[in-house]
């Protein structure tokens, strides 16, 4: 009885995980931006039965189209062959608010710092609550200071009679 020849050597690397990962990734992306495949074979530049055999992962893409796979995704090459990650799962909506709000490099680095105060030091847990907020200076409101001791109506019709000047009445 003759034995059966493998493609290649014994320790070659399976090269279908890698294109499955791949098909997989695009196909969530796709899905992920709200395009059908005809929108997206359309952006492509390539037919619909290609798009489904790319996400099927049954046809092994070219650079090219790849490249225009990633132009139709609004992504960098690199996106499409990154790995989700558990830790990672929303990371790609921080990336899809940047894009879709086409923030600047300074808004992101805002947004940052933002982050930064919100997410420093230990996170607050029910057994220790954090201290009491300040509470608004008008009589029997009680609502959380936004500045100057009011709340944040207070804080606003203030600002508004300022700028407006006294009223008939407030003389």
């Amino acid at each position: 009885m003759r034995a059966r020849m493998s493609p290649g050597p014994p320790d070659a690397p399976d090269a279908s995980g890698p294109l499955q990962g791949l098909a997989r990734r695009i196909r969530a992306l796709r899905e992920r931006r709200g395009l059908t495949q005809e929108d997206f074979a359309e952006r492509c530049g390539i037919s619909v039965s290609f798009a489904s055999l790319l996400e099927r992962g049954e046809r092994n893409p070219s650079y090219d189209t790849l490249l225009q796979v990633a132009s139709a995704l609004e992504l960098p090459l690199w996106e499409l062959f990154r790995l989700e990650d558990a830790e990672d799962a929303g990371a790609h909506r921080l990336v899809e608010l940047v894009r879709a709000r086409k923030l600047r490099r300074e808004d992101v680095d805002r947004l940052l710092a933002v982050g930064e105060v919100m997410f420093s030091g230990p996170a607050p847990s029910a057994a220790t609550p954090g201290p009491e907020p300040t509470r608004c200076d008008e009589p029997a409101c009680g609502k959380p200071v936004l500045a100057r001791g009011l709340c944040s109506a207070h804080y606003h019709r203030a600002r508004r009679r300022k700028s407006t000047g006294p009223g008939p009445d407030e003389g």
